[in-house]
């Protein structure tokens, strides 16, 4: 296991977690965008504000964990193949620091700790998914 760490790219792994928690992050703000955009065009003018709070704050607290799940899957396939060993170390690591993140500036709370383990998990299984892609 010791061997295994040492072969653990961290820079790679770092700036990936970074980019998996900001692409989910902005995955959220474009789909509020658009829904605020499409009420706009519909209004003509000056979107409804009650209308835009009320959509962020019944989806996006879903869309936020599910698209960091699918871009922490999808970073730790892609980020693994290119590494000669340790590929599920390197998912599993890979979904901790985005989990990290995530953890840190949501707050601590159930959903939250749910999210974390989902988090690992799904970078894990990327990893794993790299070795047979």
């Amino acid at each position: 296991m010791n061997g295994q760490f040492s072969q653990i790219k961290w820079v790679r792994v770092i700036l990936a977690a970074l980019v998996v928690y900001v692409l989910s992050y902005l995955l959220v703000f474009l789909i509020v965008t658009g829904y605020a955009t499409l009420l706009a065009f519909q209004a003509r003018g000056a979107p409804d504000q009650t209308m835009i709070e009320s959509f962020a704050n019944q989806f996006a607290p879903w869309i936020g964990p599910v698209s960091l799940l699918i871009f922490t899957y999808l970073g730790a396939r892609h980020g693994a193949r290119r590494v000669e060993s340790a590929h599920e170390l390197h998912g599993i690591l890979l979904g901790a620091l985005a989990g990290l993140i995530s953890l840190f500036s949501e707050g601590f709370g159930l959903v939250t700790l749910v999210t974390v383990v989902l988090t690992i998990a799904a970078g894990w299984l990327g990893g794993k998914q790299s070795i047979k892609g």
